[in-house]
């Protein structure tokens, strides 16, 4: 094979040697122009899409992702913005998982590790304010592993502590969050990022943690406002009550009408009033004698009325004048207290609060579907509207599993309705189609590419290995006499000008039977490259046949020998 390969490269050198300075630079230039065609057709064909590793860095975190790319030697590209780096698609979650692995992004936040090492001289002042880098590095982390949250920056107000508790400060925290694109997270999410600073605090309340976002829009509410925190408790609240009633009649009329079909809205008028209510009741026809009491006076006595002569002395108790009348006078008293023993309960009540005052339901349903089969065997479908009894049926439960009570004020409304559905069928023969001209688009693309280059090499590469390889000599017509004196000269030379360079010299003395074995040979071996298989077969038949005639023919003398 290396014999093979020097001899192709020999020739080749002897063929370059022969040109001619000018169709040497030629020849360089349009090889040198078809290797960078092939080369920049297999780059374009080749190249791969990328796909964002990380986005909206911070140019420390780039810096470092960069770096780490370049160092496991795996392709990468910046945007303009130098904020978005993204890699081959086949190296994209391996990557995020070995960047995870060392820390980034955020490789740049410092948590409990910086107590890893510590120097004998470091000062109360520096150990506190490294307990603060700590703790703020820390609920970042924390706060960063929650779902939507891209990155954070926690910054904690921490005071020194007062030897009078009247002087101490609480301590404070601002938080800021950067969210993914497109999330917006609720008043619980807030509430706890906000909790979770407090409790990670000593003497932290969740009143002191202030959270905004990225644009700077403040998302922690007034929680020193216990009217505020009540209202949107109770707001929530509500909220959930409606949305369990939403769901349980859709749940129920979907086993009916189908799924998708019913939609279903409530609003609720809930009472928040607190009541505290204490009830006594007594029980008359259960009573029994506790005691009695009885207590009877009596008296008798008499006594001069109230007559005579005018003056002290006829006013004086006890001195009778001549002429007065007795009064004779008997009292008697029978006090009597009877006490009963009556049996009383006490109640003391405390209503619950979110009871519902009033109740709106309102449910829209769509028609059911029938399938008919018209006059030429198609199957045509249609939506129909459900009946009044239907409807009525359907107003009875909803009725039953919302609690609604007419007595109450409740309003429930049941309407069918047909609904509107989207075409997406339009819409897949769309994506088809758009899918297929790009399909298109491509193979023309290709094509296009194709037959440039097959016209480049037909119309340029041809035409230029044929002037390349073309005899650097003039053809043979050009040798011929054309004049008299010519063909005069040529008689007494007897040889034509560079007649040698044109036509072959040929052996002196040429056999025929060489030549036709030579033929026949080369005919052989063409045919045995071509077809090995069969050129295998006829040798083992030959082999086979050989052993064969053989084997018959020690057959046949040993057959003469016994006779």
């Amino acid at each position: 094979m290396g014999d093979y390969l020097n001899k192709v490269v020999n020739q080749i050198l002897e063929f370059v040697k022969g040109l001619s300075p000018g169709k040497r630079i030629a020849m360089g230039g349009t090889a040198s122009g078809i290797i960078f065609g092939i080369v920049s057709l297999f780059y374009w064909a080749g190249d791969k899409t990328f796909q964002p590793l990380m986005s909206n860095m911070n140019p420390d975190d780039a810096a470092n992702i960069i770096h780490v790319l370049r160092d496991k030697h795996i392709p990468f590209k910046v945007d303009p913005t130098g904020k978005t780096v993204s890699v081959p698609p086949e190296n994209l979650l391996e990557l995020r998982m070995d960047l995870a692995s060392i820390g980034l992004p955020q490789a740049n936040v410092v948590g409990y590790e910086v107590f890893d090492k510590q120097n004998l001289g470091t000062t109360s002042f520096v150990q506190k304010v490294n307990q603060k880098r700590a703790l703020e590095g820390e609920l970042m982390r924390t706060i960063g592993a929650i779902k939507g949250i891209r990155r954070s920056r926690v910054h904690l107000a921490i005071p020194q502590k007062s030897t009078f508790v009247e002087d101490q400060k609480k301590a404070t925290a601002s938080v800021v969050l950067d969210l993914e694109p497109g999330i917006n997270l609720s008043e619980k999410q807030v509430f706890g990022v906000g909790n979770l600073v407090a409790k990670a605090v000593e003497g932290m309340d969740i009143a002191d943690v202030v959270i905004v976002d990225s644009n700077g829009k403040t998302l922690s509410k007034n929680h020193h406002d216990p009217l505020s925190i009540m209202t949107a408790n109770q707001y929530d609240f509500k909220q959930k009550y409606e949305e369990e009633l939403e769901k349980r009649v859709e749940g129920m009329l979907a086993r009916i009408v189908g799924e998708g079909r019913v939609v279903a809205r409530v609003s609720a008028d809930l009472d928040f009033s607190q009541v505290n209510e204490t009830q006594t009741i007594f029980d008359a026809d259960g009573s029994a004698v506790r005691s009695v009491q009885k207590n009877t006076k009596t008296m008798e006595g008499t006594r001069p009325s109230a007559s005579g002569l005018a003056g002290a002395t006829s006013n004086t108790p006890g001195q009778a004048q001549p002429g007065n009348l007795q009064v004779k006078n008997d009292t008697k008293m029978n006090d009597e207290v009877t006490n009963f023993e009556v049996p009383q309960t006490i109640r003391k009540t405390t209503k619950p609060t979110g009871t519902p005052k009033k109740l709106s339901v309102a449910v829209l349903v769509d028609g059911k579907t029938v399938k008919t089969t018209g006059k030429d065997g198609k199957v045509e479908t249609k939506v129909e509207l459900w009946g009044a009894d239907k409807l009525k049926e359907f107003e009875d439960i909803v009725a039953s599993a919302t609690g609604i009570d007419k007595k109450r004020g409740d309003i429930l409304e049941i309407r069918n309705m047909e609904f509107t559905r989207e075409d997406f069928e339009e819409a897949q023969k769309i994506i088809t189609e758009n899918e297929r001209k790009s399909y298109i688009q491509n193979m023309v693309i290709y094509f296009v590419v194709g037959l440039i280059i097959l016209l480049f090499f037909v119309l340029v590469v041809r035409p230029f290995i044929k002037w390349i390889t073309e005899n650097t000599s003039h053809s043979v017509d050009a040798f011929l006499p054309q004049t008299i004196e010519e063909l005069e000269k040529i008689q007494k030379t007897e040889t034509l000008p560079e007649i040698e360079e044109v036509v072959p010299v040929l052996p002196d003395k040429v056999d025929p039977e060489k030549v036709e074995g030579d033929m026949i040979k080369e005919k052989i071996v063409t045919l045995v490259d071509a077809h090995p298989h069969k050129a295998a077969l006829i040798l083992r038949d030959w082999l086979h046949g050989e052993a064969s005639k053989k084997a018959k023919e020690e057959e046949e003398k040993g057959s003469a020998k016994s006779a």
